[in-house]
């Protein structure tokens, strides 16, 4: 048998470089507080903003959903695997979005390839957000359209790729929350450009959904441009509390992504128990303006309080609130010690990150309490000495 001496050297360069990343089991609930191995820590690194990972409601609809529909789903969407939730949500998504129609698959991931390597065409060009999600970059790449990045303020940069005819079709694509960074794309002025160019704009909700807007639609919604958007991605893995992403927009280009997305024909359906906790919390979200409210409340807190003390959380303007350190061994080193103490923030490294801007991602839930954020801060200071 064949050893594999080459991935173990590449891991230990990994290890070297403060690069080689672990699994840590939770052992509880994703709440606020969890436990991992017996001991209580303060989660400051989940995106269950709304904290609907355990609402009760939602709890039930799933186990009510087992009753009714069993576990599994068993097939593709195409096949045998359509089950009436998975129908339900996708309406009263299309309809939250003021969509004709809506599509929902097993991961926000799944979703991304779906769209991106399957709407653009050979022919047509995709300009992304440099700094966009993962999956938006590795759907782009598999899609037959050429594409080009852009840097968040480049709108010359922009229209110059626009403006050159050899292209089909134009697709702009990008977060409205960014991931790493917690600040908001432009998307007005995006708005603007796509309609002098008759170009597509796509918007991926991902960290805005449920956070954002009057019924929790997210950024586009918040600034009354959710009509203008031609295609929202966004998922249920975050906000709601649930797992799963989807895509709204025309019923044609649903229609399409059925017939011809391979993320959508070749993949089992979701749970049908978690499309009917999805639409729980669809429900929930669109009531939850107090939730929204705190989680706003609890974000300008904590972000104005690490700003005081001369903490670099970059361009955050979300509930995402970065502690730029840059160094990797530092940030690791950070962690660990935060970790002791009682708190789990995560290091991000490269590659998530660009070289040189490691950093702890500090995500808010809206029921993070005022103590909590005060005893993370002051942890903070004293191991960096502010």
């Amino acid at each position: 048998m064949s050893d594999f001496d080459f991935l173990k050297n590449e891991l230990s360069e990994l290890e070297q470089k403060d690069l080689l990343r672990k699994l840590v089991c939770i052992d509880s609930p994703v709440g606020p507080v969890i436990r991992i191995e017996n001991t209580e820590k303060v989660l400051f690194c989940s995106n269950n903003y709304l904290n609907l990972a355990n609402d009760s409601q939602i709890i039930a609809a799933a186990k009510g959903a087992m009753e009714d529909f069993g576990y599994g789903s068993a097939a593709s969407r195409l096949i045998s695997g359509t089950i009436s939730p998975h129908i339900e949500l996708e309406k009263k998504l299309a309809s939250m979005f003021g969509k004709e129609a809506g599509l929902v698959f097993p991961t926000g991931y799944m979703t991304n390839l779906a769209v991106l390597g399957t709407l653009p065409q050979k022919g047509d060009l995709i300009l992304l957000d440099k700094l966009d999600h993962a999956s938006i970059i590795d759907a782009a790449k598999d899609s037959q359209a050429e594409f080009r990045t852009y840097q968040r303020t480049q709108f010359d940069r922009i229209e110059k790729f626009l403006s050159d005819e050899k292209y089909n079709r134009k697709f702009i694509v990008t977060e409205s929350i960014f991931s790493m960074d917690g600040d908001f794309a432009d998307l007005k002025k995006l708005v603007e450009i796509k309609k002098k160019y008759n170009a597509y704009l796509i918007i991926d909700e991902a960290h805005a959904f449920g956070c954002m807007g009057d019924s929790g639609a997210g950024l586009a919604e918040e600034l009354g441009l959710l009509s203008e958007i031609d295609i929202v991605v966004a998922t249920l893995s975050k906000s709601a509390g649930c797992m799963g992403g989807f895509v709204v927009g025309d019923k044609c280009v649903i229609d399409y992504l059925i017939n011809k997305a391979r993320a959508f024909i070749y993949t089992t359906s979701p749970l049908p128990s978690n499309s009917a906790a999805a639409i729980c919390a669809v429900e929930i979200i669109k009531k939850a303006k107090n939730k929204r409210a705190k989680l706003k409340q609890n974000a300008d807190y904590l972000r104005e309080k690490l700003q005081s003390l001369g903490f670099d959380t970059g361009a955050s303007s979300s509930h995402i609130i970065p502690v730029i350190i840059g160094d990797n061994k530092k940030t690791l080193e950070l962690s660990k010690q935060l970790f002791e103490k009682g708190f789990l923030v995560v290091a991000i490294r490269p590659p998530t990150v660009a070289p040189g801007t490691s950093r702890l991602r500090i995500s808010v839930q809206c029921e993070h309490t005022k103590k909590q954020m005060d005893n993370l801060v002051d942890c903070l200071r004293g191991i960096l000495g502010r």
